[in-house]
């Protein structure tokens, strides 16, 4: 096992570090907001009238877009009424002549309800994850070695940046799993 002398910082250690922290900020960013609008708690309360759906990716898995045409949900005189007819939401269980309760954010259409807004969710604490794991690489410098047996931690082991960055795992897990149960729940 390598000793703390053995660890030497890097400038490329330091900018995967910065990478990391960057994309796990993204997804949280991106995940929260979504999660918002799906709840309702953002965005513009809608209907999709779902005219075809495509999977997003070759193979069996992977996105699943459906296209159609968005209307505003709001009461009140339908003349003036906005539409958008290239409305675009990814879910797995709309068919074409589906309506789905949609709410419109600033990152386009996302399905309404609690249950896509616990998926949201989950992947902003998996973005929490991937910053516990880039926060010890990013303050240190030092990037694990292929073939050995030291980790993400040897270099900042005992210090209160450890001690943030297991509780951000442990935070993240557990949020992980219960908002996949959530979800499924929903």
């Amino acid at each position: 096992m390598p000793t703390t002398s053995d660890l030497r910082p890097t400038i490329g250690g330091r900018a995967v570090g910065v990478v990391g922290l960057l994309v796990a900020l993204g997804i949280c960013g991106v995940s929260v907001s979504q999660a918002a609008v799906a709840s309702g708690f953002l965005g513009t309360a809608g209907k999709l009238t779902v005219s075809e759906c495509r999977s997003g990716t070759g193979g069996g898995g992977g996105m699943r877009h459906c296209y159609g045409t968005f209307h505003l949900a709001e009461s009140g005189h339908s003349k003036g009424r906005w539409s958008d007819p290239h409305a675009r939401v990814s879910t797995q269980q709309a068919e074409p002549g589906d309506t789905l309760q949609v709410r419109k954010g600033s990152g386009g259409y996302v399905v309404a309800g609690m249950g896509p807004a616990w998926v949201c969710l989950a992947f902003a604490f998996l973005g929490l994850l991937i910053g516990s794991a880039a926060l010890p690489v990013t303050a240190s410098g030092v990037l694990p070695r292929r073939g050995s047996s030291q980790d993400l931690f040897a270099a900042v082991r005992g210090t209160r940046l450890a001690w943030i960055a297991k509780r951000l795992v442990l935070t993240s897990v557990a949020g992980i799993a219960v908002s996949a149960y959530l979800a499924w729940l929903f």
